[in-house]
């Protein structure tokens, strides 16, 4: 009876340290019918590569670490970490981001740099939820001139369109590198 009594209680506690997996509803900017107009600014023809990084007390510098974003025309946004600095050429990216998604699609498959954007205007906000910690993180920025900029990453707002994340003390820049169209039309995310 005693040993009965301690599963029960452990049980629970084992069960809620484990990682979640998470669905669409658990993010506030994934919209069902989303489609990126035609207009837009943000392009999902390619990748945006990190090339700099800039904060008012430090001024700008060379981004030292092989970052980069991929958006698709229904929502989805995905943030690649190239430790390795192996991805170099268009294949390479191409392949990087196939493999992602061929992971994606697995079963048990759990959230880590994916999420959803929403744009307005060529303001952006990019949401993804950090799995140790199940917190929303949000990535305010703009599009312009065939870069995007994030200006401010914070867990508050919800992904709300609101000027005081548009700050001016930080820059992430990423630029825009175009991929074979061909190689990406077939390219469906998994989350």
């Amino acid at each position: 009876m005693k040993s009965n009594l301690w599963m029960m209680l452990l049980l629970p506690l084992f069960f809620s340290c484990s990682k979640n997996m998470y669905v669409k509803k658990d993010y506030h900017l994934f919209e069902e019918n989303f489609i990126l107009t035609s207009d837009a600014l943000l392009r999902t023809d390619g990748v945006y590569v990190l090339e700099s990084i800039w904060n008012k007390d430090t001024g700008e510098r060379k981004a030292d670490e092989h970052i980069f974003y991929k958006f698709y025309t229904t929502g989805q946004a995905n943030l690649t970490v190239d430790l390795d600095k192996k991805i170099k050429t268009e294949q390479d990216y191409l392949t990087g981001i196939e493999e992602h998604i061929a992971t994606t699609n697995k079963a048990r498959f759990m959230t880590h740099l994916e999420g959803y954007y929403r744009l307005q205007g060529n303001k952006i906000v990019i949401e993804r939820i950090t799995v140790p910690r199940d917190v929303e993180v949000y990535s305010y920025g703009y599009v312009e001139n065939g870069k995007l900029v994030i200006v401010s990453e914070t867990i508050e707002g919800k992904g709300k369109f609101n000027d005081k994340h548009f700050t001016d003390n930080y820059k992430a820049t990423y630029v825009f590198m175009p991929l074979e169209k061909s190689g990406l039309q077939n390219l469906k995310p998994g989350w």
